[in-house]
């Protein structure tokens, strides 16, 4: 049996796509307002068991793991790999049309004219140019697309968030046609520039799309309970204590809570018998918090650390390494950005932020009609696994292959259910 990682659902968005891959997916299941667990303008997942087949809804529905979108800002501060605090835009999210069957409809926007996209400009997040952050993986995607369209790519790295503004504007008086920013801190000069350059398309990696968006802006994201269960079946798989923990933000937090509920999944898939502690730093960007947290946490017997992907993380997981425990990083490969960590390092759990970005491009000039908002999943090639950094145990590879595999097929979504109640922070 295997725990799907858990459902992203937002009732006010009901969203749109869950990537693009060999199955483009518009019937990503909402819960209803009234449901357990809802909480506006923010991503929780939900529920645990259940088996690995499709399961029918009402009329054709199914429900899938492609999950909904649920955060009305889904980064909030600097990440590990730039230095100023980032402001978390906030706002309201979309409620799409709703077809004959009920399912939603994507969200209109215009079309590209046919060989419409002759220059691409990213603008990467403050200060993010080094190897294996976000910012260099979707320039990586960002050049794949433009070889392939002929388009002329460009890269802006701002050292400030006046010239993140200023870059926007610039790339719009030039005309480009597609700009693609990582993280939230261009959301305000992105719908700025967009309300009035409708020829160019914008793409915001790691940001959802507030209702009163322009048609021409889409936001790129990618399901984190999905990488949390990938993270929780690894961890489950290693530990030798039997007890795993994970370094989390606030227990209120959305990225969060849907990291920790697939954590939680895809332990119990590894190892009924394994026991999740999360704890909660409650300061971001703060590593002097995040060591004593996962200090706290090795004490209480656990041997491998998950750790939220910003400065706070990269204290805990320098600590856990300190104490001889194992760690595991998300979003991008920690082994490339804290070589310190590496001996400790089992896997990193990938966004693969230039698949998203390459893709959005070239469907947008393939004339595909977008939705606002783009979710990237293990099926549409969006999460995955870095090289493993230790041996892994007899059997392992063909346990993960199957967990791969069932991803791949789109395992169903778990009905709604409570909130999980989070762990109290251990003290270090």
């Amino acid at each position: 049996m295997l725990r799907p990682p858990g459902q992203l659902s937002d009732p006010l968005r009901e969203t749109t796509w869950c990537g693009f891959g060999r199955r483009p997916r518009r019937n990503c299941d909402p819960l209803p307002r009234e449901s357990p667990g809802y909480v506006q303008s923010s991503q929780r997942t939900h529920g645990r068991s259940l088996q690995l087949s499709r399961t029918p809804r009402s009329g054709s529905r199914v429900a899938i793991a492609c999950g909904i979108v649920a955060t009305a800002a889904l980064v909030s501060a600097c990440s590990l790999f730039s230095n100023p605090p980032a402001p978390t835009p906030t706002g309201p999210v979309i409620t799409p049309t709703l077809g004959p069957s009920g399912t939603p409809t994507a969200a209109p926007v215009t079309p590209a004219p046919t060989n419409a996209v002759a220059s691409i400009v990213l603008i990467s997040a403050i200060g993010e140019s080094g190897d294996g952050t976000p910012s260099k993986l979707a320039w990586q995607g960002v050049q794949d697309a433009a070889g392939q369209l002929g388009a002329t790519p460009t890269l802006v790295t701002p050292v400030s968030m006046t010239d993140l503004t200023a870059a926007v504007q610039k790339a719009v008086d030039d005309g480009t046609t597609v700009v693609v920013t990582v993280g939230p801190e261009a959301a305000k000069a992105v719908l700025d520039a967009a309300a009035s350059h409708a020829d160019t398309q914008f793409f915001e990696l790691d940001q959802t799309i507030a209702g009163s968006a322009p048609s021409n802006v889409h936001g790129l994201i990618f399901d984190e309970a999905e990488a949390g269960y990938l993270a929780g079946f690894v961890a489950g798989s290693v530990t030798v204590t039997g007890t795993i923990g994970m370094v989390g933000f606030t227990k209120t937090d959305a990225r969060t809570a849907n990291y920790a509920d697939g954590y939680r999944n895809g332990a119990a898939d590894a190892n009924p018998n394994v026991a999740v502690t999360v704890a909660y730093a409650n300061r971001s960007n703060d590593p002097a918090s995040g060591r004593a947290v996962a200090g706290g946490l090795v004490k209480a017997k656990a041997d491998v650390m998950l750790a939220m992907p910003d400065l706070t993380g990269a204290g805990a997981m320098r600590q856990a390494c300190a104490l001889k425990a194992s760690v595991i990083a998300l979003d991008t490969d920690a082994g490339l950005v804290l070589l310190d960590i590496k001996p400790c390092l089992v896997v990193s759990v990938l966004k693969r932020y230039d698949v998203a970005a390459r893709e959005a491009i070239l469907r947008y000039a393939a004339r595909d009609t977008l939705p606002a908002t783009i979710m990237f999943d293990v099926a549409a090639g969006g999460i995955t696994l870095s090289d493993f950094g230790k041996p892994m145990p007899s059997g392992f590879d063909d346990r993960l292959a199957g967990v791969l595999a069932a991803l791949q097929n789109g395992p169903p979504r778990p009905t709604p259910a409570p909130t999980p109640t989070a762990e109290p922070s251990p003290t270090a």
